[in-house]
């Protein structure tokens, strides 16, 4: 069965060097799973654990919680961009940026890591009109390829800038790089003694429990409290799953209560 994310109680282990590949929402989903793990929703800790991300793309705390938990409230223009970046910085293997050309991304990168702006960029293209960064834009999303001599440019302001951006780069990984390490140690602890105890008893669907237990750990954590309408419409659209999984789990409980 494959799971739309990665999580420890699904995997069993969650190496924080690990590189995690996939699209950008569920890179962001990954990331959410290991946040809410070391620093649970609403604490003081979890504002504060976001607070490099929302530094380096420039935004609010509470922007960067929407792209967390509401996949409808990603960013646009040069805060996407920036976004790519700090996953990247963070061993995220973006598919959006990987499939951009290797000329498109080092330029990407010269505009996440503020060498230069957007509209700087635009300019250096030849990119004129009514709004030159849209076309720009468009470009380092995918939609719309480079002409040769676009790739010539961008070839050419990377080059010159390159010591520059690999000595960002670096500054950029002691600083904004987050470390699960030392708090995810002592926050999983209470789990795995938890499903230690689980898994002694023999029961030969230990896997599933231990599912139950990590969508158990969610649940408790809020990841659904503050609903949208908008995030409740696209929650109906797994009613069906959501009410065998009520049905499988009622019957379950039903049978751990009954008597002898």
């Amino acid at each position: 069965m494959d799971y739309p994310f990665s999580h420890p109680l699904f995997e069993r282990r969650l190496h924080v060097n690990d590189n995690f590949r996939g699209h950008l929402e569920e890179c962001l989903k990954h990331l959410t799973v290991r946040l809410l793990e070391s620093f649970p929703k609403g604490s003081k800790s979890a504002t504060k654990a976001r607070q490099p991300m929302a530094e380096f793309c420039g935004v609010q705390v509470h922007t960067v919680t929407g792209w967390l938990y509401r996949s409808n409230h990603l960013p646009r223009g040069e805060k996407y961009i920036k976004l790519l970046c700090f996953l990247e910085l963070n061993s995220y293997k973006v598919i959006e940026f990987e499939r951009l050309s290797q000329r498109c991304r080092n330029f990407a990168r010269l505009i996440g890591f503020g060498l230069i702006t957007s509209q700087q960029a635009a300019e250096m293209l030849g990119y004129y009109g009514v709004s030159p960064t849209s076309t720009l834009f468009e470009m380092l999303r995918g939609n719309e390829g480079a002409s040769s001599k676009v790739e010539e440019k961008l070839w050419d302001m990377w080059k010159v800038r390159k010591d520059k951006l690999d000595e960002t780069i670096e500054k950029a990984a002691k600083q904004y790089r987050l470390n699960f390490s030392k708090v995810s140690n002592q926050s999983s602890m209470p789990m795995r003694e938890n499903l230690a105890v689980t898994n002694n008893n023999g029961c030969p669907r230990d896997g599933v429990v231990d599912i139950m237990q990590g969508l158990l750990c969610l649940l408790d954590s809020g990841v659904l409290q503050g609903l949208s309408d908008t995030d409740w419409t696209a929650l109906r659209g797994s009613s069906s799953m959501i009410l065998r999984l009520s049905s499988h789990l009622s019957t379950l409980s039903a049978r751990l209560v009954r008597p002898g």
